[in-house]
């Protein structure tokens, strides 16, 4: 009985604000601008290097081995493990070295790996329903008509969105609440899902600006470079707006290190 008494105090505490597309524009400036600022910029870009790398491979593999038509469901999965590498990029802004992340991320909420464990079990859901579908309407056929391989692609877009909204819901703001320390999962997920009803205009807006970049970065992995530190960096920004600290964030350093 303590941990719900203690939960819904908790998430009774998290009252999102109600944020503007204005306001989306300027964080989103905001967070470019703070990408390419000394000393934070090369780490980022570093890491950001590793899922370029890895998506470079999987783009030459699919294409290689002739299955061209789950090029698209790939990049879309793309966006429902994203949530999974966000906090690195949010130690990352905050600590402004690798080492100092590296400290940041040590001993973090046991919320956090649950959440990007949900986060994997989703993708492997996406890419197996991805996989079936393409079997059943594609296959190893040849000579299959642009018109079937547009069909398996709208089923499949329809598919991804669904998956991708509820993973936006209940990871957009999760994930830094409970890397702070601020929620456990419980009511960090449920303060996150209110945060999204709360600005609804503003993060329709947010989640198709993740949508079309993600998926279009995946579709051209080396774009990950910029882009996955960028939007990073902005819904923590984001987050910050709609969840104001009272007193700092103390589990975070915030103070740049070499």
């Amino acid at each position: 009985m303590g941990f719900f008494v203690r939960s819904a105090t908790v998430a009774a505490l998290l009252v999102p604000r109600r944020v503007s597309i204005a306001c989306l524009k300027a964080v989103l400036a905001a967070a470019w601008r703070g990408l390419w600022r000394a000393p934070v910029s090369t780490p980022a870009l570093a890491v950001a290097a590793v899922p370029a790398v890895v998506g470079t491979l999987i783009l030459a593999g699919l294409l290689q081995t002739g299955l061209a038509p789950m090029v698209l469901p790939m990049a879309g999965g793309f966006l429902l493990v994203g949530p999974a590498a966000w906090p690195v990029f949010l130690a990352l802004r905050r600590a402004g070295s690798l080492r100092g992340a590296a400290a940041a991320l040590q001993g973090v909420p046991r919320g956090l790996w649950a959440l990007a464990g949900v986060c994997l079990l989703l993708f492997l859901i996406w890419m197996s329903d991805a996989a079936t579908v393409y079997s059943f309407m594609i296959g190893g056929e040849t000579g299959i008509g642009a018109e079937r391989v547009a069909w398996f692609l709208l089923l499949t877009s329809v598919m991804g969105v669904v998956l991708a909204l509820i993973v936006f819901c209940i990871a957009a703001f999760s994930v830094p609440l409970l890397l702070d320390r601020r929620a456990g999962l419980v009511p960090a997920v449920m303060a996150s899902v209110k945060a999204v009803f709360t600005s609804p205009g503003a993060m329709l807006l947010w989640a198709g600006v993740l949508g079309v970049t993600g998926i279009a970065s995946a579709l051209c992995p080396l774009l990950l470079l910029p882009v996955l530190p960028w939007l990073a960096f902005a819904g923590d920004l984001l987050y910050l707006e709609i969840f104001p600290p009272d007193h700092g964030l103390p589990d975070i350093p915030t103070t740049h290190q070499d």
